[in-house]
């Protein structure tokens, strides 16, 4: 791990993300735990908290953070975004799909594209991380 408080901060927040998503895409699978809307609380509550704390340790750490937005770093978060952009259009496409054959509630393929924008450019960016080609 790091060294730098504001790349610490990225890999954890968004392992946090990955990883509540997850589980609450486990839960719904399973009918487990709390509702749907709860787990969208818990979601949106640690993302917001991540961009909060992010925000923070980039005013307080300015060295820091030009140091943690190298070039690599840049590209590994452009790629992130887009991968996640195109991961949401095949899933929308999915429950496009699925919706004009009616095997799907249009509201509900709504709601699960949800999990899949938030979850997906932070599962890249984990991986780029673990390839190394990120920090």
């Amino acid at each position: 791990m790091s060294a730098n408080p504001i790349s610490r901060v990225r890999l954890l927040g968004s392992a946090a993300i990955v990883i509540t998503t997850a589980a609450a895409l486990i839960a719904a699978v399973l009918s487990i735990g709390p509702s749907g809307l709860t787990w969208a609380f818990i979601i949106g509550g640690i993302a917001i908290g991540y961009a909060i704390l992010s925000f923070v340790l980039h005013l307080r750490y300015p060295d820091a953070a030009d140091a943690a937005w190298d070039e690599q770093n840049n590209q590994a978060h452009r790629d992130s975004l887009i991968f996640g952009f195109w991961a949401v259009l095949a899933v929308f496409l999915v429950f496009l799909v699925l919706s004009l054959t009616d095997r799907m509630n249009p509201a509900m393929a709504f709601y699960w594209l949800g999990p899949v924008l938030g979850a997906v450019p932070p599962a890249h960016y984990l991986v780029s991380i673990m390839r190394g080609r990120a920090e």
